[in-house]
């Protein structure tokens, strides 16, 4: 895979940039790792930490830990910090935001949104 850091996203493609915004449960962080599983955006470490843990507690691939990785996100089931993903395809580049949508963490969805400017 190739090295998908912001820092290497210099160049001639196009680059999409989008986020995740609602309430809590709609399904964000799993639609953000479904989108990078089935594109290739997801390290394999990434994806065998995610068969580990899914296998565990949740019985089937939870594709939401791909962009909820901090521990405290894990035992609540819920997006708390602003995830950033950055991928390409060989037509264009992306970077994806996920933003949390629980009430008690707006800031922290006005801090992704800061990604689109």
């Amino acid at each position: 895979m190739k090295d998908t850091s912001e820092a290497s996203f210099h160049g001639h493609k196009n680059v999409l940039r989008f986020l995740t915004a609602g309430s809590v449960d709609d399904g964000k962080s799993t639609l953000i790792g479904r989108l990078l599983y089935e594109a290739g955006g997801a390290y394999e470490d990434q994806l065998s930490s995610v068969r580990r843990v899914s296998g565990r507690e949740f019985g089937g691939l939870d594709l939401s830990l791909i962009t909820d990785g901090l521990k405290c996100e894990r035992e609540q089931a819920i997006t708390i910090d602003v995830a950033y993903r950055y991928f390409s395809t060989a037509q264009r580049k992306f970077i994806i935001t996920d933003c949390p949508g629980h009430q008690q963490y707006t800031c922290n969805m006005v801090t992704g949104l800061q990604l689109l400017k």
